[in-house]
């Protein structure tokens, strides 16, 4: 068997390239049928590479099992290669995943926190704008009552100097009222003394009479 394992390596250099692309070994073919010749085993080789493994196998059947235990070997290694690689694959994809949705989460709350950033920043200028207008409208309304008050003030004292003005006409028109009564009262008893002396004076006492009534009269 020593010489055997010195040809494998020589033998698998030159064949383990092309049996491994064209050799497509399932579970159930783990069991060989030694009942069968080699030759039908290695029926679809063609090719002097074929024809070697043939002839080895025929000098010792045990070439044939070998190989063929090493080819299964290579093909499950690289089946196992195979997934290796794809689950690689699969984790790598997952993980660049992973951190583009910490990317993309990252991002989101930034954008969330500049939003409520912003939000308390308009609430607090509102806030501000409020107590700002508040405080100018109370100051405004302040002044207008002041002025609303002075401006009353105002009319009150002009109500009360045309009330003065209009009783100070009054008095002076009851003044003047009362000196027409007391002419005329004045006038009518002159003129019944002048008559009451009329009857029993003369023509000149008469005219006298009259013409000191017109003076005092017109006095």
């Amino acid at each position: 068997m020593s010489g055997d394992s010195d040809v494998f390596p020589a033998l698998f250099g030159a064949l383990r390239g092309r049996l491994a692309d064209r050799v497509s070994v399932p579970d159930d073919a783990a069991r060989v049928d030694n009942s069968l010749p080699q030759s039908t085993a290695l029926s679809a080789f063609a090719s002097p590479s074929d024809a070697l493994l043939k002839s080895l196998s025929a000098s010792d059947p045990s070439v044939g099992r070998n190989i063929l235990e090493q080819i299964r070997a290579d093909v499950r290694a690289n089946k196992l290669q195979l997934l290796r690689r794809k689950r690689l694959g699969l984790r790598k994809m997952r993980e660049a995943q992973r951190r583009q949705r910490q990317r993309l989460d990252a991002v989101a709350a930034a954008e969330c926190d500049a939003v409520l950033l912003d939000a308390a920043t308009h609430s607090q200028k509102f806030h501000f704008f409020l107590i700002d207008t508040h405080a100018k409208a109370a100051a405004r309304l302040q002044t207008l009552f002041f002025e609303c008050i002075a401006e009353m003030k105002k009319a009150l004292i002009r109500m009360e100097n045309v009330a003065a003005d209009t009783t100070e006409e009054s008095e002076s028109r009851r003044a003047a009222t009362a000196l027409r009564v007391a002419v005329v009262c004045r006038s009518a008893a002159a003129g019944l003394r002048w008559r009451y002396r009329g009857v029993t004076a003369g023509p000149a006492d008469i005219l006298t009479r009259q013409s000191q009534f017109v003076l005092k009269t017109k006095s």
